[in-house]
């Protein structure tokens, strides 16, 4: 779950290589925004989720 206007980075197969999902929460009654996007290095090193 998204608070309104948070981003979130995912890496997932829907994205081409070098680039990640950036998905940005939305107020109640609005769709979600999704783009992919490049990610800077250092970006991607905060992005690494362990599970």
């Amino acid at each position: 779950m998204l608070a309104p206007y948070e981003v979130a980075f995912v890496k997932d197969a829907s994205c081409p290589s070098g680039k990640v999902l950036k998905v940005t929460g939305a107020i109640r009654g609005l769709h979600r925004r999704k783009a992919c996007v490049a990610m800077a290095g250092e970006q991607a090193s905060l992005a690494t989720a362990t599970p």
